[in-house]
């Protein structure tokens, strides 16, 4: 094979980009694929090699967000002093804070995430795109939401949803938006909002043929109904969600796990919740996860010991999910223990972990960025 022009490869990586905004998996690993087959016999052009590190890290992404794949390691090939003195233009160089942001929203450095998403939000003025406005909008309003930020998360989706509704071809990200606005919404206790948003992105979901995102949504609804004390409508949308192989043999099983564990034991049914408890440690044992094997232990003591027993644990592993950075997990399971400890008239303990509950959620609403 000859050599070939840097702007073939170009145009190569434009369709990779296009078919990773679209979601589109198949397409996007085989363009992939191609351009990295290509890069052997290109013509030399640090652009484009940056460019195709950078789309190789969003295929990583994409897959974790999307099918389930284990979250990538923060390997990137590319770091910022590399791109100092070459010449590259507005929209790489945007890419470069997005990406990051989000890489690092996903690994709970939220200062840095938001730090990075100004610096990017900046760039982004130099793009005349509405898909890119609206990718980043969605962005920065699912980090936003993470942190029960609702207003600011609200201003963006609503941008987010106004663009992408407008693209027949965009109905996945749609999708991601009105589990966002969803989300925002039982945040605020606003619940019947909540859960047609919910059941929109459930009925999207189903129009995609796609059955792993479906399981996603009923996931996803699994988590309001919970929280709102409707644990058969938890349990029922759940066993939606795990009848799908590919979810079960996807990183976001154990998430399914834990919240039917999490029910089971509070509408008093222990022999199932100690059932599937028994399946997610042998989950675990194939598939490490720290933050749900901390959050199952916690649940687990909360309701199968002595509070006398139970409390020293609780404090140590709530203890652990904050240095870990899962600072809604903190928020939500304090609040568990807290109702927990007081329906039982324990109200100094419950005081200690409602405080907690509190005091997380005012941390999280303050964070600005560095």
């Amino acid at each position: 094979m000859g050599t070939i022009a840097h702007e073939v490869v170009a145009n190569t990586l434009n369709e990779l980009h296009v078919a990773i905004k679209k979601c589109e998996i198949d397409l996007a690993e085989q363009l992939l694929k191609k351009a990295k087959e290509s890069l052997n016999h290109m013509e030399e052009d640090d652009k484009v090699i940056i460019y195709y590190q950078l789309l190789e890290s969003r295929f990583k992404m994409m897959l974790f967000k999307n099918k389930g794949k284990g979250l990538p390691p923060n390997d990137w090939k590319v770091k910022k002093k590399e791109l100092e003195g070459y010449n590259i233009d507005n929209l790489i160089d945007y890419y470069f804070y997005l990406y990051e942001a989000e890489y690092m929203s996903y690994t709970k450095n939220y200062e840095r995430a938001i730090s990075l998403l100004k610096i990017a939000e900046k760039k982004l003025s130099k793009i005349e795109n509405d898909i890119e406005a609206a990718e980043f909008y969605m962005k920065t309003a699912s980090l936003y939401v993470t942190l029960h930020q609702s207003a600011v998360s609200l201003g963006y989706i609503n941008e987010a949803i106004n663009i992408y509704s407008q693209h027949e071809d965009y109905k996945r990200h749609l999708t991601i938006c009105y589990v966002i606005k969803a989300t925002n919404y039982m945040h605020l206790g606003k619940f019947e909002e909540s859960e047609e948003y919910f059941l929109t992105a459930i009925k999207t979901a189903k129009e995609l043929k796609d059955e792993f995102y479906e399981a996603m949504q009923y996931h996803n609804i699994s988590i309001l109904y919970s929280n709102f004390d409707k644990s058969q409508e938890c349990i029922n949308a759940i066993k939606k969600a795990v009848r799908c192989n590919e979810w079960r043999e996807s990183v976001y099983y154990i998430n399914s796990i834990y919240m039917i564990v999490r029910e089971r034991f509070k509408i008093g049914d222990k022999d199932n919740a100690m059932y599937y408890l028994k399946k997610g440690q042998d989950e675990l044992k194939f598939r490490s996860n720290k933050i749900y094997e901390t959050k199952i232990n916690i649940i687990h003591d909360l309701y199968c010991k002595r509070v006398d027993e139970s409390i020293d644990k609780c404090r140590e592993n709530v203890q652990y999910l904050e240095e870990k950075g899962d600072l809604d997990g903190v928020s939500d399971l304090s609040l568990v223990i807290s109702r927990y400890y007081e329906k039982g008239e324990y109200y100094k303990e419950a005081l200690e972990f409602a405080n907690k509950a509190i005091e997380v959620k005012e941390n999280m609403r303050k964070l600005e960025g560095i």
